[in-house]
């Protein structure tokens, strides 16, 4: 569940596929480097929105793509920091990511490419539990990605 930044609240979210509409309506003020329509139609690749359940609002977005032997994350990324109301939305899209390398037969094996901004490499770590291999490679094991589920996703 998401929590509420300043009231405490707590709110379930649900999944569904980004759509490109979704992209027009919802996301013009997003991160500009970042394009999202380049994942739709592309083969393996599932694009993500999560939103609260009963509420259209994009909280956040992964596109995530199997590989031989682990989940990739292409992208990841939040609602913009000014309208950010809500804590826990990227914990919540990795443990999205890790859930569907559980049930593709991976042991929740994910692996990301992070900017190589000290701040967000040691998000990865410390408060997601990955382990860095050089150059902002993140792998997340299956111990690691089955608290993620049970934490965010139970």
């Amino acid at each position: 569940m998401l929590l509420h930044i300043r009231s405490g609240e707590r709110y379930p979210v649900s999944f569904l596929a980004l759509q490109p509409i979704d992209i027009k309506k919802q996301m013009q003020d997003w991160e500009l480097g970042f394009d999202w329509s380049i994942y739709f139609g592309q083969s393996g690749i599932e694009v993500y929105k999560m939103v609260i359940r009963g509420n259209d609002v994009i909280q956040g977005v992964i596109a995530l793509e199997r590989r031989e032997d682990h989940v990739w994350v292409h992208l990841i990324e939040s609602i913009p920091v000014e309208r950010k109301e809500l804590d826990l939305i990227g914990e919540h899209l990795i443990a999205l990511a890790c859930k569907r390398s559980m049930e593709l037969g991976f042991e929740g094996a994910v692996a990301l490419q992070s900017k190589r901004k000290e701040r967000l490499m040691l998000y990865y770590m410390n408060v997601i539990g990955a382990s860095h291999f050089g150059g902002g490679l993140m792998v997340i094991d299956e111990p690691v990605a089955q608290h993620l589920v049970m934490l965010y996703l139970s």
